[in-house]
């Protein structure tokens, strides 16, 4: 019976195996066709912006010459009106002509003649020599025009040239610069197709070319031997070329390939592939696919065979291997062998017995609930997967229902989400972690290891972490002004100098408020308290979060930076602190605004101190020096 069934399996197997087969390679097929198309129509974009970016350079550099031109013939048209005197000189007006970088420059009379400039073998010409001089008439007419012509084979030697002529300012006659339009036919020139072809690479096995619709001859190509002939001669039809589909299969100069094309303005953009190139991948791929469809059957066999044996012959050696990982203390452990009814009714009690021990856990979580102590407990044994836990661990652990469903049925997961936990210890306090999500809690974390299971103990510890914190706060933190007070600024100043060498570039700043006894004599001490909440104001909108910000008495300030890179960085900072200053404002009670000002002193670590002790006081010498220099510089006002 067995033999009988492998033999039907392997036949149903291998059948679904050849048509998976067929399948991949024609799905893959069909794919690197339609990769290929993307990756042609790109391509076909990527030509199109160097033609478009090509030519917006183009006319961007002919508008730049007009203006040149314009600008070195009026340069020329007051140098002349200036020195009439060179006028007969041909030397001078060559030397003229090289100082403005022109190639040419002509002197035409009212008339419309040439008379003198850096060429005499054009003398005697005027703007009726020719086409390309009639151009200039108007001007003879009107002598507000000023024209700059196009690019234009010149009269005498039909040469390209840039022509442009204004009025002498004494209107005494016309002068004409031209240049040679280099910069403008280097431009010219990246619109060629020749040009456009060697900016773009493609794979080995590729060639992209361009084919003129009218006469169908390959006009560009990456391929500089295809460049020149009929789309005949390397075995492409017209047809062929205009089809509306993504792709065509041709022998393409001798070669077996595959073929897009695309009309991008006058021409009919193509990329060809050679088949070996297109499908090498296809063939590699579908080998490995045949591969692992050979293991994955294999494989397939063999489990199949073990669970007939497993399940018709083993029947009694599986209630026995049940048994045992129950013994050990697996109790998700489920026997359902119901091949014969006595059995059947065997693993039923012993699923009865296994549910009776999950529910002691359950009895646990009632003592807690009833005691109302937010404290969870969880247990499960390394060889089952279901984490056995009370009533509270979820709620504890803010878990939502189907979260708490997966973490618990794998131990594994329940391990990994509490080992995420323990990534986020609370600082200064052994076993408590905070949890993630708003409003903020903590929980403390027990764990203790038997030989096969593990228990654990979760407590909401959150309540008690919050009441001390209130506590520190009131003992640490200014009312007033939100800034530490004077202990906790010198704990955190003995806590950072027990590490000098983590400390970096670091400064000490001593403040003290300008003018608060008038303040407070004039508008009242509320608005005094408002005033010193200004000068708080100002050190937390500069200081960054590596700062220590206190009020060390009634208008005195302390500010200790640390971390910076170096004394440059320092200044910085308190240069702008010096800055938000001159624009603070304190709001009384009224609606009228006073000015926030303080005197501040400044040390720098270590070269005025190696000790925060020492720091201060250099800071607070500075500070009362700032402050004489002001009260004098105010008596002499």
């Amino acid at each position: 019976m067995k033999r009988m069934i492998r033999r039907r399996l392997c036949m149903v197997i291998l059948t679904a195996m050849l048509l998976t087969l067929f399948l991949n390679y024609f799905v893959q097929i069909q794919s690197a066709r339609s990769g290929m198309y993307e990756e042609a129509l790109d391509n076909f974009k990527q030509i199109e912006r160097i033609l478009e970016q090509n030519e917006q350079d183009t006319a961007r550099a002919r508008q730049e010459l007009k203006q040149d031109c314009f600008i070195r013939a009026k340069a020329a048209a007051y140098i002349l009106q200036s020195r009439p005197e060179v006028i007969p000189d041909q030397m001078e007006m060559k030397k003229i002509a090289g100082l403005l970088q022109v190639d040419e420059l002509h002197l035409f009379d009212t008339q419309g003649n040439l008379y003198a400039g850096s060429e005499p073998k054009y003398y005697g010409y005027n703007f009726n020599s020719g086409e390309q001089m009639r151009f200039f008439l108007p001007m003879l007419a009107d002598r507000s025009l000023e024209l700059c012509q196009d690019i234009t084979p010149n009269t005498a030697e039909n040469k390209l040239m840039q022509y442009a002529a204004v009025w002498r300012p004494d209107g005494q006659g016309i002068v004409q610069i031209g240049l040679e339009p280099t910069r403008v036919l280097e431009a010219m020139k990246k619109n060629e197709l020749s040009y456009i072809f060697s900016l773009v690479t493609v794979e080995n096995g590729s060639v992209i070319f361009a084919v003129d619709p009218d006469n169908f001859q390959i006009l560009g190509a990456t391929q500089e031997a295809l460049v020149g002939k009929e789309l005949e001669d390397v075995g492409l039809g017209p047809e062929q070329v205009l089809s509306s589909r993504k792709g065509v299969r041709a022998e393409l100069d001798g070669v077996d390939s595959y073929c897009v094309f695309a009309p991008s303005g006058s021409v009919i953009l193509g990329m060809a592939r050679s088949s070996s190139a297109l499908y090498r991948g296809v063939n590699r791929s579908t080998a490995l696919v045949a591969l692992y469809l050979v293991l994955v059957a294999l494989l397939m066999i063999v489990s199949i065979s073990n669970y007939i044996d497993r399940y018709i012959v083993d029947g009694i050696s599986a209630i026995n291997r049940k048994l045992t990982e129950i013994t050990v203390g697996n109790l998700e452990t489920t026997v359902e062998e119901d091949s014969t009814p006595e059995f059947s009714e065997l693993s039923g009690r012993i699923n009865l017995m296994v549910r009776s021990i999950r529910d002691n856990t359950n009895k646990l979580s009632q003592i807690l609930d009833v005691a109302q102590v937010p404290i969870g407990v969880y247990e499960y044994n390394q060889r089952m997967r279901r984490v056995m836990v009370t009533s509270r661990v979820a709620g504890i652990l803010g878990l939502a229902g189907d979260e708490a469903k997966q973490l618990f049925a794998d131990h594994a997961l329940f391990e990994e989400h509490l080992e995420a936990i323990r990534q986020n210890p609370l600082s200064g306090e052994k076993g408590v972690y905070v949890l993630s999500g708003e409003p903020e809690r903590f929980v403390r974390l027990e764990t203790y290891f038997r030989e096969y299971s593990v228990l654990g103990l979760i407590v909401d510890v959150t309540e008690d972490i919050r009441e001390r914190r209130r506590i520190e706060q009131e003992r640490d933190i200014d009312l007033l002004t939100g800034l530490y007070n004077r202990r906790a600024f010198y704990r955190r100043m003995e806590e950072l100098f027990g590490s000098p060498n983590e400390l970096g570039a670091c400064a000490m700043l001593m403040a003290d408020a300008d003018n608060l006894k008038q303040v407070n004599d004039r508008y009242g001490h509320q608005n005094g308290d408002r005033y010193l909440q200004g000068v708080a104001r100002i050190f937390r909108s500069v200081c960054s979060e590596k700062s220590v910000l206190a009020r060390l008495s009634g208008d005195e300030f302390a500010a200790f930076l640390y971390g910076c890179s170096n004394r440059e960085e320092l200044e910085a900072l308190v240069e702008r602190l010096r800055n938000v200053m001159n624009v603070e404002t304190a709001e009384l009670t009224g609606g009228e605004s006073i000015p926030v000002r303080f005197s501040a002193g400044c040390a720098f670590y270590p070269e005025d101190g190696e000790d925060y002790g020492s720091l201060l006081k250099c800071a607070d010498t500075a500070m009362y020096k700032v402050k004489r220099t002001r009260k004098n510089k105010e008596l002499e006002e």
